[in-house]
């Protein structure tokens, strides 16, 4: 099972965390107080996404008394996107009020802006330090073992909670990244027949080979072991190639999903082939999974349970069935 989650974190952590954190929000202070000698601001957020990593600022904001017109030069090198929105009526106004500078940032027109209306701004910029993340939110996978799966609770929780209350009025995290790494190893050794790893290695050296004798040799040595796979007979069936590539596809994503079950706070992204891969005699097919799960987090929702459920038995089973269609 999952252990508990602890609200409070290391001091020695906040020391390091906080001075980034600070550093982040530099932008974003300079672009509101920026904003507040032209106008009222409403309301403000911070979304962190986190796949990008990237932070989106969305200040909500009207035109204070008096403001007929002009503009507003924002010099933000790093801004990525910008876009107003007026939210009544709810309607895109980027084209009418956003220029971008030449130099990097944005200028804000004034002159088509309504008075009594709130509009909603959106600013991306990048994040510098790609440990920002990391150092604000702790994540850990662990696995337990059940009878049919092997099961992967995955947990995420902010860690400094009451120094994002002080300074945020909601923060958010987007589409956290975890990465599990599901082993196949014991499977495939499990399932793949002696003979089957014979054949394939005999290929293998026939392949390598360049003296014509010993090739020869290779090639009735491979005979005889397709005689005796196929009862003595020398009749159409699948090759070591053929069978090669079915093993394949079973690790391309659309069909390893299959064998998968996310569950709770969290959900599936996508899953690719570890790095190190099972040798018969040669790298065929991989050792591990990484699959990639995502989670949410924010000051309404600061933890997330769940868990990956890897249905091993039919994942085997799967295998074998290839090989009872191979003879």
């Amino acid at each position: 099972m999952a252990e508990s989650l602890s609200p409070i974190f290391s001091v020695k952590y906040k020391e390091v965390a906080i001075p980034l954190l600070e550093k982040t929000l530099e932008k974003g202070s300079k672009l509101i107080n920026m904003l507040k000698s032209d106008f009222s601001i409403e309301g403000q957020e911070l979304t962190f996404l986190c796949p990008e990593n990237r932070e989106v600022w969305s200040i909500v904001f009207q035109c204070k008394k008096g403001l007929m017109g002009g503009k507003s030069s924002f010099p933000f090198p790093s801004v990525r996107k910008i876009s107003v929105q007026s939210l009544i009526p709810l309607k895109d106004v980027t084209s009418r009020c956003v220029n971008l500078l030449p130099q990097g940032g944005f200028e804000l027109n004034y002159k088509n802006l309504q008075p009594n209306v709130p509009y909603l701004l959106k600013v991306e910029f990048d994040i510098e330090n790609p440990k920002l993340i990391d150092n604000l939110v702790y994540k850990k996978v662990q696995q337990d073992a059940l009878q049919e799966y092997r099961r992967y609770w995955m947990q995420a929780q902010l860690k400094f909670i009451d120094v994002l209350e002080k300074w945020f009025s909601e923060v958010r995290f987007e589409d956290l990244n975890f990465d599990v790494k599901v082993s196949t190893h014991e499977e495939v050794r499990t399932a793949v027949p002696a003979s089957f790893k014979k054949e394939l290695e005999v290929i293998v050296k026939w392949m390598k080979e360049t003296d014509r004798e010993r090739k020869s040799r290779l090639s009735q040595e491979h005979l005889r072991l397709l005689r005796a796979r196929r009862g003595g007979e020398i009749k159409h069936g699948k090759s070591v190639l053929e069978l090669l590539q079915e093993l394949q596809d079973i690790f391309l994503p659309q069909t390893f999903r299959t064998f998968l079950k996310v569950e709770r706070d969290f959900y599936y992204h996508d899953c690719l082939r570890g790095a190190d891969y099972y040798a018969a005699p040669f790298p065929t097919w991989p050792k591990f999974m990484i699959v990639i799960t995502r989670t949410s987090l924010s000051l309404n929702k600061p933890a997330a349970e769940g868990f990956l459920d890897f249905n091993y038995i039919d994942f085997k089973r799967k295998i074998e069935e290839l090989f009872e269609r191979f003879l």
